[in-house]
């Protein structure tokens, strides 16, 4: 139930009211909606009627035509029912029509909330960082560190470049906890973009975090950070942790996963887009084991080459031409809306497993859905992991794959010396498992 509630709560809710038909089963009923999202509703309840989870209902607005959606109910409560829609959003028009048919006092009160939301965060942000950062040090105990970067929208929602100012360059962002293992998520005041220009900027965050925090067992670094440490001449040896195992576990996993999807079990093929870096290299590798043919495509290779494994085979190129006849790809691009210059090249009814940072926005998710190829991020999961507050497009309770390295080191620290098989045989041991999942709405 706690999964299912965090999978309906991935919906941006704005609490505007308006009312409803529900259609299912020969069943007309009345209501209204508590929240309206572009992927989904929460509905009031109504009295003595209860919808079980995974009913598939058609939802009418009253005087709105051609606003009619068919749903999926995700969640139901003693009070609401939360729904995801099927094979449908809406736009910002629809949403605005919506949101304008709702009285004056909602639509203030929906604004005053979110703004509320973000200040309180920002605040807390901005306390734990100052005069409470030695009592979250104390608190907190630290057994590892995920050290994390941003882009300036991501950075806005934790704190104004006010705050910054009397913050400390390394700024506490949340806790973790994977079983009885405690961490913190840790930001530079950097952005993405300084870190990727500026080798001097890498070594100063990197060399800070250490100071910062002598006794942690492991430091996971997300993203691209570790081809930043790389560039700056950082060899990157314990405590830090470049996350590339539990990465490519990761997508092992949910490679395997896709290929057992109905609609996808004849397919002997799959794409790495990203190829050439760091982890696709590797991921190419990994994935001949289950698929004869893996293409890793990168605009990096000058020409084609096709490696012959024990396994299956390996072609790199940059030819678009190798994309049109496939159905699965893994996106492991330096940024996820490089997909955009792709999608002419992806047939209709194309799935791209999301791994990159930051991750394909929802203006580009949109664009892709309109030449119905359908985007879902890859997360792996743990019974006993919690992130709080969450990161910005990320459910609490779903574990980043460059972070699992260290939660794994950190139980058996002999893991990472041994061979890619023999980490997967660990991390599966241990409880993590990949998933593919809708992308938050944000």
């Amino acid at each position: 139930m706690i999964r299912m509630h965090g999978e309906y709560r991935r919906h941006l809710r704005s609490g505007i009211r308006v009312p409803v038909i529900l259609s299912y089963a020969n069943h007309t009923i009345e209501t209204q909606t508590l929240d309206i999202s572009a992927g989904g509703l929460r509905l009031k309840r109504p009295d003595r009627v209860y919808i079980r989870p995974c009913e598939v209902i058609d939802v009418d607005f009253p005087g709105k035509p051609g606003m009619k959606v068919t749903a999926t109910v995700t969640h139901t409560g003693r009070s609401h029912i939360g729904l995801q829609f099927n094979r449908r959003r809406f736009s910002e028009n629809e949403l605005s029509k919506l949101y304008g048919t709702a009285p004056t006092w909602q639509r203030l009160t929906a604004r005053s909330k979110r703004a509320l939301w973000r200040n309180s965060r920002r605040f807390a942000v901005f306390l734990a960082n100052t005069y409470l950062r030695t009592f979250v040090h104390a608190l907190a105990r630290p057994h590892f560190l995920f050290a994390v970067y941003g882009n300036k929208q991501q950075v806005g929602s934790y704190f104004t470049p006010g705050m910054a100012k009397r913050m400390p360059p390394n700024i506490v962002l949340g806790f973790i906890r994977n079983a009885d293992m405690r961490g913190l998520l840790v930001a530079s005041q950097f952005l993405e973009h300084e870190l990727q220009e500026d080798p001097e900027k890498v070594r100063l965050y990197l060399d800070q975090l250490q100071r910062d925090y002598p006794d942690v067992q492991r430091i996971a670094l997300v993203g691209r950070l570790p081809n930043f440490a790389m560039k700056a001449g950082i060899e990157i040896n314990e405590p830090l942790v470049d996350g590339s195992l539990g990465t490519r576990y990761m997508i092992w996993d949910v490679a395997r996963q896709m290929r057992e999807r109905p609609q996808y079990s004849q397919q002997t093929s799959i794409v790495v887009l990203g190829g050439a870096g760091r982890i696709g290299n590797a991921v190419c590798q990994d994935l001949t084991g289950m698929y004869d043919k893996v293409i890793g495509f990168d605009p990096r290779y000058e020409e084609d080459r096709e490696i012959t494994t024990e396994r299956g085979t390996v072609l790199q190129t940059s030819s678009l031409a190798y994309l049109q006849d496939e159905k699965l790809f893994i996106g492991l691009t330096h940024h996820g809306d490089a997909i955009l210059e792709l999608q002419q090249h992806i047939s209709p009814g194309a799935l791209i497993a999301d791994d990159t940072h930051p991750c394909i926005s929802l203006t580009a998710r949109e664009r892709l859905r309109v030449r119905q190829i359908t985007v879902e991020k890859v997360v792996l999961s743990h019974e006993e992991f919690l992130m709080w507050p969450r990161m910005p497009a990320w459910n609490n309770r779903d574990i980043p794959g460059c972070l699992v390295e260290a939660l794994v080191l950190l139980r058996q620290p002999d893991a990472g010396e041994g061979d890619f098989s023999a980490f997967c045989q660990e991390a599966e041991f241990l409880g993590f498992t990949g998933r593919l999942i809708s992308p938050l709405d944000e």
